[in-house]
């Protein structure tokens, strides 16, 4: 009974073993590399005019040396618009998000998630050992990955179905 019960486990361990493999486990595997970004000493007009016209919720606000000063997100440019007297004459970096909280791309995508519910954000900017920004981790991002995984899962409950294991 208990060599039976152990090879079932071993089975399983195997079994979840071969879902997992080639499962993303770090940021830069899953992060979007192609981000939009800013100068702060641009005008808050234009990132109201590029979020209307685009489909992006972040801006990543850099310097000329390309790191990373601020974020600008669709719920701050909200808030902005209800809130602040003269919006339009307002540069970037009077609205930006100052310090955000940055994962680095081999940083583990479970560290990301934790960091994103603690803090109530949907987005981590993504920046490599040199200090410069090298993409954005969104909450879209991790229901893509999720959504992958999840596939799998199904996919080897079906061939386990019909193997009859």
């Amino acid at each position: 009974m208990y060599k039976a019960a152990k090879s079932q486990s071993q089975n399983q361990a195997n079994s979840a073993e071969s879902i997992l493999m080639g499962t993303p486990t770090q940021v830069g595997e899953v992060m979007t590399r192609d981000t939009m970004s800013m100068r702060p000493d641009q005008s808050f007009a234009e990132v109201v005019s590029l979020m209307a016209s685009r489909s992006f919720r972040h801006v990543l606000v850099v310097g000329s040396d390309e790191r990373l000063q601020g974020v600008i997100s669709d719920r701050d440019v909200l808030r902005a618009l209800s809130r602040t007297p003269d919006w339009d004459k307002k540069s970037v970096s009077e609205i930006m998000t100052l310090e955000p909280i940055t994962m680095a791309p081999d940083s583990p995508i479970a560290d990301a998630v934790r960091e994103m519910i603690e803090k109530r954000i949907n987005c981590l900017p993504v920046v490599g050992t040199d200090g410069r920004v090298c993409g954005i981790l969104t909450s879209t991002d991790l229901l893509a990955a999720y959504e992958q995984l999840q596939i799998r899962v199904a996919e080897h409950h079906c061939e386990v179905q019909l193997n009859g294991k």
